[in-house]
């Protein structure tokens, strides 16, 4: 008879019955609409479905922790469905979401902390389990009060009846998300107008071309020579005019043409509009061809385009970028790099009718397009307004034959009628064209009048909502447009009336937007007020905060997402707040500083946002301007920052009169590393100011993340036993702040230094630790998950297991791009280069040659002597070379590294003090370092290192015919060895100890029966490595 469940048991039975089917209904949220931390929650919740099983003590804690979990995530479910924006939800309630999911962690580190054996509870002090179990149980609370829920209702009484919920639950989210996908009637309705400029779609959301103009006339010369220009040989074509000529539709034109389609295998389309550099010009392209973001695609984009046989780019809108002068030069440069590829044609659309330089276009030129004829306007304006109407003529002389003013009066005369609008004309016209009748004016005279129908002064909100579109290259989306408290009335109607009046289209991912002359024209005539522009900026400084609060701790896949579809919103609306005279430069400069956070972390590199904000920054008061300072540095990596011991001294002279210890602490850990990268020999005094303050300063116990600077910093100078201390310490503190992402860094930087320490076993459980928790909060593809990879490859290659160390470090490289991350690639490439020389693979020196060229273009010289320090090896193993210049090489590694770099100390010394790697004519030299191995391996206090010395050592005296010296040495190292289990180096000491007791006749039956015996027995030299590689 089954035994009867007890009380605990039948009640966690029934948790996870009611937790289990929330699990589907946060999928189906995470897949259609990517919310921030709805991805932890969910795997949060399965971690605690699998845990509350195995909890040992304080069971009936843990399970009343857990009993009503369930009824919040319906009630996260049901905010999706009720929301006024369905499945979007404001930043506000985004917040408290974040804060349940930090609750949601800290009961799963509670629930682990009751398990037996677990780390948790090594870690965790009784006290500090106490705090633990109120900031649960607080945490609750405050989410049954956000999202109205009852305390101590219990809904598990019935199964069934919470089954059935979940069900209708799941049939309405399903339903909301069909009805989501349906093209609404306002869409269908622009769809005509969409087409006429499909080019102007985000260069962020491309994955496809943009559709041929289903109204098309007038072109039919100019579509002719750009096809014959199209036959040739690489052609270089500028299409050039003014704006609204129809520049787009000519190239959308020719794109589709037969005679390119079958010519030109690859076609690429690029906006740049929202360009306003060369690297954003690179950056669109790169998102076109599907590269990740990073700070510089210029290379990478050349290098995807070489390898297409045939191909045709068109860049469109190039003005954006190439109009200004301080970034011209660099537009041209990126055009002649284009040009230079074999096979690439490549067309660009220009306002104005000058040639970009640089570029030798192809002749001749592409006349500057102009006006239609009479023909070709009628055509156009009756294939949308029909031909039903006597004003035609009339009508179409007000345009100028211009498309777009062509274009937005047969829209006017669909809606208002031929009549309205010629009575209007006439009261209107004097005013509209008192500049002339040039193109320009024609051009300003057609969008006036759109913007003087009455279906826009009926609704004043709908001029407000079209001046701030003006100034958003990326539009907005119906949450962000509902969502921002923007101080206009009735949003949807103001909505409908600019679509409906065709000053603004929805794009393909259903973002408002309207056409850049009308936001140029709007600009110019109709400025945005500034509160508009406030409201806007205070909605993406919640969702810059959001993600800088929750920044590994928890998923945020689709806050990042928001964020990069507005980057060139962000810059326009920062850019114009960027004045003396703006009374709102504090919260700008503060927004601007997070903009650069997002964009450093996303591999985005520093925001030119940065530069213009130099300016400005002594106005915003002390901490501002140390925030930016400090950003300054971190967003630096291996770069040198301008006059640096200015910004330092200037954010020092602050601290006197600003007090705030953590922000002083920050500055200083973050000032340590970059002088570490820099190899300025002022960083350890910096690193320890940070430290003093951090030992006198309560309030940094929030701060895991600058106690795991000190870690890094002190594993990267050889202080293992420091190091680890202080990440051991960071753990603990991540652990109460419920930051998984600092704590597997810092669990990550605690395995750097046992590694070194020699506790290899130990390490690779912390290791597994650490990438469950990237997992726990959605971050397993990110770069931390893979140097966390990186550590149990090296931990493989410590104990000569080079198979499965190879595996992981070609994921590495594979993961990690040399675009987007070049320092991690190459250090993969090292280590596979490094593997290779040391198992003799034939091809070892091309992966070290790759690497080294790529720490070269970095000027990151550690990478590169630590492969030039290899590449010695691999060349004496392989060549009869002269070893002078191999000895001077590694001479010269050692000099630099010496106090900066102790892991490309250990590089150089490691081949320089084995004798055995070297002739006979370089043993005295060899010898001497070896015993430089020894020391700088006991003071660094690297266990492999010492016993590799001891070995090295041993061959010395054995050289020397000091045999038990030699013994002595070599059963020393061989212990160590042995207990570490790195297999190749304890085989060799077998092999030396194994001859020496061979020659004095003392060979044991266990030794030649064990797999080093054959290595005894073989004589030859080649076959004796092919063994010796092979023992594990």
């Amino acid at each position: 008879m089954p035994r009867k469940p007890t009380a605990a048991e039948f009640r966690i039975d029934t948790i996870i019955a009611g937790l289990t089917p929330t699990i589907p209904l946060l999928k189906e949220l995470t897949s259609a609409f990517d919310t921030p931390f709805v991805p932890a929650i969910s795997a949060t919740v399965t971690a605690l479905i699998t845990g509350i099983r195995t909890t040992k003590k304080n069971k009936e804690v843990c399970v009343r922790l857990l009993e009503n979990i369930h009824t919040v995530l319906y009630a996260i479910v049901d905010l999706h469905l009720k929301s006024e924006t369905p499945g979007s939800l404001p930043p506000a309630m985004l917040h408290h979401l974040g804060r349940f999911t930090e609750t949601l962690h800290k009961i799963h580190t509670f629930v682990e902390a009751q398990q037996e054996g677990h780390k948790m509870r090594t870690l965790f002090r009784f006290s500090e389990t106490n705090a633990l179990l109120k900031e649960c149980q607080t945490g609750l609370q405050d989410a049954f009060d956000v999202f109205k829920i009852e305390f101590g209702v219990n809904l598990l009484n019935n199964i069934r009846e919470l089954q059935q919920t979940a069900e209708i639950m799941h049939q309405e989210l399903l339903e909301l998300i069909s009805g989501l996908s349906d093209e609404t009637a306002s869409d269908r309705v622009l769809s005509i107008y969409r087409n006429v400029n499909d080019s102007q779609l985000s260069y962020k959301s491309f994955s496809m071309l943009p559709s041929q103009p289903k109204i098309f006339h007038g072109r039919d010369v100019e579509l002719e020579q750009i096809l014959q220009m199209l036959q040739q040989e690489s052609p270089r074509i500028a299409v050039l005019g003014p704006g609204g000529i129809g520049k787009t539709s000519l190239t959308r034109a020719a794109l589709h043409h037969p005679n390119v389609t079958s010519k030109y295998e690859h076609r690429f389309f690029v906006s740049c509009e929202a360009a306003m550099t060369a690297v954003d010009i690179a950056a669109a392209i790169g998102a076109f061809l599907g590269l990740k973001p990073a700070m510089d695609l210029t290379q990478p984009v050349i290098q995807v385009l070489s390898a297409k046989v045939v191909s045709l780019l068109i860049l469109d809108n190039l003005e954006s970028s190439w109009e200004s002068l301080t970034t011209r030069n660099g537009v041209e440069e990126l055009l002649s790099l284009l040009t230079d590829i074999p096979g690439l044609a490549l067309m660009v659309t220009l306002r104005g009718a000058e040639h970009p330089a640089k570029v030798r276009w192809t002749r001749p030129f592409l006349l500057p397009l102009k006006p239609l004829s009479d023909e070709a306007a009628r055509q156009t304006f009756t294939d949308i307004a029909d031909d039903g109407h006597s004003e035609i003529e009339e009508l179409l002389r007000f345009t100028g034959n211009m498309p777009l003013a062509v274009d937005l009066m047969a829209h006017l005369v669909v809606y208002d009628g031929a009549s309205s609008i010629l009575a209007r004309w006439e009261t209107e016209k004097t005013s509209l064209l008192s500049e002339g009748f040039d193109r320009r004016s024609n051009l300003d005279a057609s969008i006036a009048m759109s913007l003087s129908s009455p279906r826009l002064s009926s609704s004043p909100g709908a001029m407000d909502l079209l001046c701030l579109l003006s100034i958003l290259p990326d539009g907005l989306s119906d949450a962000e447009l509902f969502q921002s408290n923007l101080p206009i009335t009735d949003l949807m109607a103001c909505k409908a009336v600019l679509l409906s009046t065709s000053l603004a289209y929805n794009d393909d991912k259903r973002r408002l937007k309207s056409l850049m002359p009308i936001r140029e024209h709007v600009q110019q005539f109709h400025p945005v007020q500034p509160r508009l522009i406030k409201s806007l900026q205070q909605y993406f400084a919640i969702l810059l905060d959001l993600y800088q609060k929750y920044f590994g701790t928890l998923q945020t896949a689709g806050m990042t997402k928001q964020i990069a579809l507005n980057l060139a919103n962000l810059h326009q609306i920062l850019s114009q707040g960027l004045t003396p005279e703006n009374p709102d430069l504090v919260n700008t400069v503060a927004c601007g500083i997070s903009l650069n956070m997002f964009s450093r972390r996303t591999g985005r590199g520093r925001h030119a946002l940065m530069d213009c904000m130099k300016p400005y920054i002594h106005l915003c008061g002390p901490r501002l301007e140390i925030l930016f300072v400090i950003e300054l540095f971190r967003s630096q990596g291996l770069l040198a920052v301008d006059d640096p011991e200015i910004l330092v001294a200037r954010a020092e002279s602050q601290f006197e009169t600003f007090k705030d210890p953590v922000l002083e602490a920050d500055f200083y850990s973050i000032l340590g590393i970059y002088y570490a990268n820099t190899n300025n020999p002022k960083a350890k005094e910096t690193m320890e100011k940070a430290a003093q303050l951090f030992n006198t300063t309560e309030e940094l116990d929030a701060h895991p993340e600058i106690m795991t600077l000190f870690a890094n910093f002190y594993w990267r100078f050889g202080e293992y036993f420091t190091g680890r201390a202080f990440a051991r310490k960071a753990q603990r503190l991540a652990q109460r702040t419920s930051n998984l992402y600092e704590e597997a860094l810092a669990l990550r930087v605690e395995s750097g230094c046992n590694i070194f320490l020699g506790n290899y076993t130990s390490t690779g459980f912390i290791l597994n630790r650490a990438r469950e928790l990237m997992d726990l909060c959605g971050l397993s593809e990110s770069i931390l998950y893979y140097r966390i990879l990186d550590l149990e490859a090296e931990i493989h290659i410590r104990k000569s297991q080079y198979a499965e160390a190879r595996k992981i470090q070609a994921q590495i490289a594979a993961k990690l791009s040399a675009e987007d991350n070049p320092i991690d690639h190459a250090y993969a490439l090292l280590s596979m280069g490094e593997i290779d020389v040391a198992i003799g693979a034939h091809d070892a020196i091309e992966n070290l040659e790759k690497a080294r060229e790529l720490f070269a273009s970095l000027n990151f010289h550690m990478g590169a002597f630590t492969c030039d320090a290899v590449i010695v090896e691999h060349k004496l193993k392989t060549e009869r070379v002269e070893t002078e210049a191999l000895k001077s090489t590694l001479e010269k590694i050692l000099a630099f590294s010496w106090s900066d770099d102790a892991l490309v100390t250990f590089a150089a010394l490691e081949r320089m003090g084995d004798s055995a790697r070297w002739p006979l004519t370089d043993f005295n030299w060899a010898s001497s370092y070896s015993v430089v191995y020894l020391a700088f391996s006991m003071k660094k206090k690297d266990k492999l290192a010492v016993h590799k010395a001891l070995r090295f050592l041993g061959d010395l005296f054995l050289t020397n015919g000091d045999e038990q010296t030699a013994e002595n040495l070599l059963v020393a190292a061989l212990d160590g060895f042995t207990d570490m289990d790195v297999h190749r180096s304890r085989a060799e000491c077998m092999i030396r100890l194994g001859d020496l007791a061979k020659k004095q006749g003392d060979l044991d039956e266990e030794l030649l029966t064990s797999p080093a015996g054959l290595l005894l027995l073989t004589k030859g030299t080649t076959q004796r490595n092919e063994l010796l590689f092979s023992f594990r």
